[in-house]
């Protein structure tokens, strides 16, 4: 099978560097979104710090400029720094190169629109213009530009933005683990200006990662818990490599789900009227009881924030969340942005007499289970839909946005392929702790059952 098929994901593009994905191959990406972009524009690039990167960055610019688009880098910033660039609107579009989460022999790359948000379907046209070598190359003397930007410059205009429109009302004393990735750049700047009192972890930026892996996770964020609770910190936060994605903790140590997240910021912006909510199909059943009990109304979609940022559009929503960690505030703009995140937390807390703690165990919760089951990627897809042929034969009632859901009078059971690494990934929901670990076990079954 040809290795175009494993990197063009869902709504980017990642593979193993120098074995999946090349800096020839990188070449011809830049070339192939040329192309698609008919060869004009300026074009906003960004990167994260991983080993490969800047090789990656440079690989893609030249194919790129040789289609006549001109590339303008922001260098080593953040990927809401790069939308942000993008959104302010100077530039046709942009690409962020970049494996998000994955491990650090990944890498890859993200188109963006003119409006900072992602690629869906406009990424089968460029994987379509890559395998064919349908590439539209301009003449030696009609090359695009490349110019490089001050990357601490980008981060502080984007700061500038952020930070006019939050405020904290007394100093916090915030934890912050960066990861090791380019958070380190924008994070600690922006609480130390609002006056927090600001700890770090892993504070260096390092492709390998070296502190903890990128992706921030209940696994993951043990040095974070332990340093909050030893700080006497009101909540910690927890960054993956490339900035898009923000895992709280509590005063007490302990991971906040991204759903009460999101319904602590909802009670905020519902106070003043009603309105829109989107979230993915994973999140839990209480984000729909909550946000039904203020008079707003959920929106359910596909996992991936180029998903959500398609729904926040159509739906005018106020607020947008995903159960990975990514959050979405319209009113700044339409794609995600942890640090806003990050911010508008400390802002809610700051105007509190509670301990995060505390308002936390207000919120009522359900018996909740995950569980990645390897699938290799050339066979996942079929799977799932061996496993929405079983679930259909039992006349179960199936909802099939995003793989295969199954619900139930007291709970409801999901089966979904990856976009971005080769697993079909479980969840499962129930009023009780018993009917959850018995779906589990039904999910588990099926699942092994749809490989045989």
């Amino acid at each position: 099978m040809d290795k175009s098929n494993y990197i063009f994901r869902a709504y980017d593009i990642r593979g193993i560097f120098n074995q999946e994905l090349t800096a020839e191959m990188s070449t011809k990406i830049g070339m192939a979104y040329g192309t698609y972009l008919g060869g004009k524009g300026n074009i906003f690039i960004g990167r994260d710090g991983r080993t490969s990167s800047k090789i990656v960055e440079n690989a893609f610019i030249s194919g790129l400029a040789s289609t006549g688009c001109n590339c303008i880098s922001g260098g080593l910033i953040p990927i809401p720094v790069s939308n942000f660039h993008i959104w302010l609107g100077k530039y046709s579009g942009g690409a962020y190169i970049t494996a998000s989460h994955n491990p650090s022999e990944y890498n890859g790359m993200r188109f963006r629109h003119d409006d900072g948000t992602g690629f869906t379907k406009e990424n089968e046209i460029i994987k379509d213009l890559f395998e064919n070598n349908e590439f539209h190359l301009v003449p030696w003397n009609e090359l695009g530009g490349i110019s490089y930007l001050n990357s601490e410059e980008c981060v502080d205009q984007y700061l500038d933005f952020i930070l006019k429109k939050t405020y904290v009302e007394r100093k916090l004393k915030v934890v912050l683990d960066l990861g090791n990735g380019v958070s380190a750049l924008s994070a600690p700047k922006a609480f130390e200006i609002s006056g927090a009192k600001v700890f770090t972890i892993n504070d260096s930026i390092d492709g390998t990662f070296p502190g903890r892996p990128s992706e921030p996770n209940n696994k993951t964020l043990g040095s974070l818990k332990d340093t909050v609770i030893d700080k006497k910190a009101d909540f910690g936060a927890g960054y993956d490599g490339d900035g898009d994605r923000v895992i709280f903790i509590d005063d007490e140590g302990r991971l906040v789900s991204s759903e009460n997240i999101g319904i602590l910021i909802s009670r905020e912006l519902l106070k003043k009227k009603g309105g829109t909510i989107v979230a993915n199909i994973e999140c839990s059943m209480i984000i729909d009881e909550e946000i039904q009990k203020l008079g707003g109304k959920v929106i359910r979609v596909r996992v991936g924030d180029v998903f959500i940022s398609e729904a926040i559009k159509k739906h005018n929503a106020l607020f947008a969340l995903e159960t990975s960690a990514h959050f979405f505030f319209p009113d700044f703009y339409p794609f995600d942005d942890p640090l806003i995140t990050s911010m508008k937390l400390g802002q809610i807390l700051s105007k509190s007499n509670q301990k995060f703690s505390d308002i936390v165990d207000e919120i009522p919760h359900y018996p909740k289970i995950t569980k990645n089951f390897s699938c290799h990627d050339n066979i996942k897809f079929r799977v799932m839909e061996r496993i929405i042929t079983i679930w259909s034969k039992r006349g179960y009632k199936l909802d099939l946005t995003d793989g295969a859901k199954v619900s139930f009078e007291d709970g409801w059971a999901l089966l979904r392929p990856s976009n971005t690494t080769p697993l079909i990934r479980a969840s499962v929901e129930a009023n009780s702790k018993n009917r959850v670990r018995e779906l589990m076990r039904m999910v588990e079954k099926d699942f092994t059952g749809a490989c045989e």
